[in-house]
């Protein structure tokens, strides 16, 4: 059998540093970009442990999410299908009640069905936590079944901060207008510790579970929701990011001049937060807000990695850290996610599996999220099931250059859809209207090639490759 082939429990068998198999610690942090060290989106993201995680493993940095929003991201990932698939589109979308998964195992169900201890906490499928509604945890009134989201009760041994709750408490609720703007989308420092925040309480109870004795081998998920909005944050976190010295993004003004109308409509609804805080002026305070959560998010993460670095664990244990989608900062007019660009479609990948793959490697073959569950599967040994849309991440472990079979497939509300290959982004919108860029030479994807002749054979060939995925 080719070494990429062997499961990683049996590496670590011959390598003497296991007796069983492998351990999972699986991090999701909520729409991260690529403002992280180890991406280089932002020349003052500050994230040494997601960096520090990334030299000890392998790092996707052309990964890309299902869908450029929480609930069909997560929906797709946890079972190794694209929301093509499972019609699983927007965040309104109760999983739960789709014919077409109600035979199908996710993630966490397949550890747990082949003897794993599972336990998570915070959000690992999909829920919210804004106001008061958000706060709550009954699905009557609650936006997107508030703090207990969709969740999955039966697929956990344990659950933090209870079997169907997701979240815990924040101290402070969306919607105290910390920014001097009367919305609810909302940043700014809060004053209280880390510990206090929910995610302090998800990260402690992390290191708590790494740091005692397991009879059985633990896939252990993580939820950091930072820097998900409100993008409250202690106030050391903001301090270490001077409002006067944050540098904004760069903009170009004409960047929509060559862009369908359907993608135009997509930037421009009434409700834009873009031209709100273009309103106010307060493009620079956003982006702080934005740093200031990612700091926080990757201390948060820096608890855990820590834990399990000085746990009877760190020899034998798989870690995935990944955001659900990307999210824009003004560029494209754009503030949010659910756009189908590299910012809203680029997320942070790494994968560190001890004994199967070199670490401080970078890979810039275009992947998905939906790949995350086969390649856990194969690297625990275990038998996924046979209709995942995914394809094993495990031959990118070794090689980093490997072949790839298909290019990464972004799809939003399920009608408007985007490839992207290891130089190109191509998009198709319900309408037909199309955009093509060309990462070699335009990364921001200023320049939409897609009317130009000379690229006529490109865009026609990444179009058939779209209809072959969708099919």
């Amino acid at each position: 059998m080719p070494l990429r082939l062997l499961p990683l429990f049996l590496l670590l068998l011959a390598s003497g540093l296991a007796s069983d198999k492998p351990n999972v610690l699986f991090i999701a942090v909520d729409d991260l970009n690529d403002w992280v060290g180890c991406l280089g989106g932002h020349p003052q993201a500050k994230t040494p442990n997601i960096d520090a995680l990334a030299r000890d493993g392998v790092l996707f940095a052309n990964a890309h999410c299902a869908a450029p929003l929480c609930n069909p991201s997560r929906t797709a990932l946890l079972f190794g299908k694209r929301p093509t698939t499972t019609g699983v589109v927007g965040n309104g979308d109760d999983w739960r009640t789709f014919e077409t998964l109600q035979s199908s195992e996710s993630l966490p169900e397949l550890f747990r069905r082949n003897g794993y201890f599972t336990a998570a906490a915070g959000k690992i499928f999909h829920a919210n936590h804004g106001g008061w509604r958000g706060a709550l945890t009954r699905e009557e009134g609650a936006p997107y079944a508030g703090r207990s989201g969709f969740g999955q009760p039966s697929a956990w041994d344990e659950r933090f901060p209870a079997k169907t709750i997701q979240l815990p408490m924040a101290p402070v609720l969306i919607g105290t207008h910390r920014n001097g703007i009367d919305h609810h989308w909302d940043w700014g420092p809060i004053d209280f510790k880390a510990d206090v925040t929910e995610d302090g309480q998800i990260s402690r109870w992390a290191v708590r579970q790494l740091r005692a004795t397991h009879d059985r081998p633990f896939f252990l998920a993580v939820g950091i929701y930072r820097p998900h909005d409100p993008q409250y944050a202690p106030s050391e976190f903001f301090d270490e990011h001077p409002l006067e010295t944050v540098e904004l993004p760069t903009i170009l003004s004409t960047d929509l001049e060559d862009i369908p109308s359907v993608a135009r409509r997509h930037v421009s609804a009434a409700n834009s937060y873009e031209a709100m805080i273009r309103q106010h002026g307060a493009l620079r305070s956003a982006t702080r807000g934005y740093l200031a959560s990612v700091t926080f998010a990757d201390a948060m993460v820096g608890r855990v990695l820590e834990a399990l670095e000085s746990s009877q664990y760190a020899a034998n244990t798989i870690v995935v850290l990944f955001s659900d989608h990307g999210y824009h900062i003004g560029e494209k007019q754009k503030y949010h996610k659910s756009t189908l660009w590299e910012e809203s479609t680029r997320v942070p990948l790494i994968v560190s599996a001890p004994g199967a793959m070199s670490p401080g490697v970078v890979s810039r073959r275009a992947v998905s999220l939906i790949d995350v569950y086969p390649t856990l599967a194969e690297l625990a040994g275990l038998e996924p099931p046979a209709d995942l849309d995914g394809e094993s991440l495990v031959p990118l472990l070794v090689d980093p250059a490997a072949a790839r079979s298909s290019p990464a497939l972004t799809s939003r509300q399920g009608r408007h859809h985007a490839i992207r290959t290891d130089r190109w982004r191509y998009i198709r919108y319900a309408d037909g209207a199309e955009e093509l860029y060309d990462h070699e030479s335009d990364p921001t994807e200023w320049r939409n090639l897609a009317a130009n002749p000379a690229h006529a054979e490109t865009r026609q060939r990444l179009s058939a490759a779209m209809d072959q995925l969708l099919e």
